[in-house]
């Protein structure tokens, strides 16, 4: 998920500059660098563009929120998620993406910016990305077992 790197290296460096540690010359040309990579052509609001996706991830919240739901499209601003279930507007939440291919799990903080009705019951939601997200590296298990068979002999 090439896409997903991206936006996961522009908002870790956004995130650090917003949290006021600033950002170093090779890190302020690499945001430079990725920032031009969103721009959109299109004379709409928004910022960046927006890549068409279709993969899922699992939102997490306070209140018990723990749903697999798709996502339609994303970028460094956010993403859309549908199929999902009522979530309130403003509300903060967690959007963990696993990309078991590379054993690595993304996890954004994001607000719910819009929502709005999807398929039956279920709903698209706007969300933006807030602050600086996290990469969780997976080990692979029978490594981890070979390693201690190692040791062991």
């Amino acid at each position: 998920m090439l896409g997903l790197d991206l936006v996961y290296q522009y908002r870790k460096l956004l995130g650090k500059c917003e949290s006021g540690l600033g950002l170093d010359v090779e890190e302020m040309i690499a945001l430079t660098s990725l920032e031009a990579s969103f721009l959109t052509e299109d004379r709409d609001e928004r910022k960046h563009r927006r890549d068409r996706v279709d993969f899922t991830c699992r939102l997490r919240g306070a209140d018990g929120l723990n749903d697999r739901v798709r996502v339609g499209e994303i970028g460094p601003g956010g993403l859309v998620c549908r199929q999902t279930p009522f979530v309130e507007e403003g509300r903060l939440i967690e959007v963990v993406i696993d990309d078991a291919e590379v054993d690595l799990s993304y996890r954004f903080t994001c607000r719910v910016t819009w929502l709005r009705e999807d398929v039956g019951d279920d709903f698209a939601i706007g969300l933006t990305f807030v602050g600086s997200p996290l990469l969780v590296h997976h080990g692979r298990t029978e490594h981890v077992e070979d390693a201690i068979d190692r040791i062991a002999a």
